[in-house]
């Protein structure tokens, strides 16, 4: 793919793996902002279209078995959101919710950002956490039959379309909440900036939270344009 200014965000995440590191390294949004063109994208981060153009070619130029998600099916698109993004989540969580309270605990008096980050990263974990049930509880189940259906030959009602709609906005509704809450725990932590003398728990917490934003952003960009355009082409 070649790589213009007028190209959107999602556009070229979806196409050339490897980029959403580039764009968090520039704090460009690639999950909800990802409509914007990168010529918009660029002028708003403060870095010129031919940086980033050349650091996402070297990227995917360094990475093998290079995968073009857009072109996955829907039943692969739905195995990868649970085999790849809910796994990641429902392996880090039990892991970083504690080790926030631990800090929380520890540093608050001195850092009471720490506190602040604890109570929001508790409202993340709790949508999160909801959202990835109803999905594997009943949306994608839900998916799952009606494409059996289809495949049948069987037309799928109106209604059904408009329940896969509703589905849809819902969870694009929890997407930008926890967005909107990660980028205050961002500003909370300047940009994860670790204090200085801080204790190695200190540390691992903040790198941890700097990962998980980025998985977050990840998953919330397959899913906004690549799986939900999919269900709604059933």
């Amino acid at each position: 793919m070649s790589i213009t200014k007028e190209d959107t965000v999602a556009e070229v995440v979806s196409k050339n793996v490897g980029s959403d590191h580039v764009f968090s390294k520039y704090k460009i949004d690639f999950c909800c902002g990802g409509g914007d063109s990168l010529e918009k994208a660029c002028k708003e981060s403060g870095v010129s279209f031919e940086t980033l153009k050349l650091e996402i070619e070297s990227v995917k130029n360094n990475i093998v078995g290079d995968s073009r998600l857009d072109q996955l099916d829907l039943n692969s698109a739905l195995k990868r959101t649970v085999d790849v993004h809910h796994k990641y989540f429902k392996t880090v969580i039990p892991e970083l919710y504690p080790l926030a309270s631990k800090v929380a605990e520890v540093h608050g008096k001195q850092h009471p950002e720490v506190v602040e980050i604890n109570i929001l990263l508790s409202k993340i974990i709790s949508e999160i956490t909801e959202q990835l049930a109803v999905e594997v509880n009943t949306l994608f189940p839900f998916v799952e039959k009606h494409i059996h259906e289809k495949e049948g030959g069987t037309l799928l009602e109106e209604s059904v379309k408009d329940i896969l709609k509703l589905s849809i906005r819902n969870i694009e509704s929890s997407h930008s909440l926890v967005v909107d809450l990660f980028k205050t725990i961002a500003n909370l932590s300047s940009n994860y900036s670790i204090p200085e003398g801080a204790c190695n728990s200190f540390k691992l917490l903040y790198e941890k939270l700097n990962s998980f934003e980025h998985e977050l952003h990840k998953y919330i960009h397959f899913e906004k344009n690549m799986l939900f355009p999919k269900l709604l082409k059933l």
